[in-house]
C-alpha cells in the first residue's frame, strides 16, 4: 500500500521518456483539431485497486492547487490533464496507480479519464518526474 505524500514536488526537470521513472506526471491538453479514433481492451481502474485511492487522490488535489507544488510557474488551460503515476516500476502490473485531474475554472478537480478519450483528443504538453512521491506508512 502507497502512500502519497503531502510534500510531493512535480519536476520539469526529466529528460526523454517519462514513462520508465519510478514516479512521473504528464500533461495532456485538449485539442480541438485532433480527432483519432483509438480502440482497446479496458483495464480496471487504480481506484478499484488501491485501498488508498481516495487518500491519495486528496492528498494529490490539495498538493496541485498549491502554488508551490510545480518546480517552475507552468501555465494550465481549461480542459487540461494531469496523469499523475506513481510505482511505476512496480514488478506486478496492477502495482502502479494512476491518478487523474482535470484544470476547471483555475484550479484542478479529481477526474477519472479514459486513456483512450486522451488518446484521440489530447496532446502532450509536459511531463516530468515526481519528487518526494511517498510517504513512509509508521503503525
Amino acid at each position: 500500500m502507497c502512500i502519497v505524500s503531502d510534500k510531493i514536488k512535480f519536476c520539469t526537470c526529466a529528460k526523454g521518456s517519462v514513462e520508465k521513472l519510478k514516479h512521473y506526471w504528464i500533461l495532456y491538453r485538449y485539442s480541438k483539431d485532433k480527432d483519432l479514433f483509438c480502440m482497446g481492451e479496458p483495464m480496471m481502474p487504480t481506484s478499484m485497486l488501491d485501498s488508498s485511492f481516495e487518500e491519495n487522490q486528496n492528498t494529490l488535489l490539495n498538493r496541485l492547487n498549491e502554488p508551490d507544488a510545480f518546480d517552475v510557474p507552468l501555465t494550465f488551460k481549461a480542459k487540461d490533464l494531469l496523469e499523475i503515476v506513481v510505482n511505476n516500476n512496480a514488478s506486478n502490473f496492477h502495482e502502479p496507480f494512476i491518478y487523474s485531474f482535470k484544470f476547471k475554472k483555475g484550479k484542478w478537480e479529481a477526474e477519472e479519464t479514459d486513456p483512450f478519450e486522451i488518446m484521440n483528443h489530447f496532446d502532450e504538453e509536459n511531463s516530468g518526474k515526481i519528487k518526494s512521491a511517498l510517504r513512509r506508512n509508521i503503525k
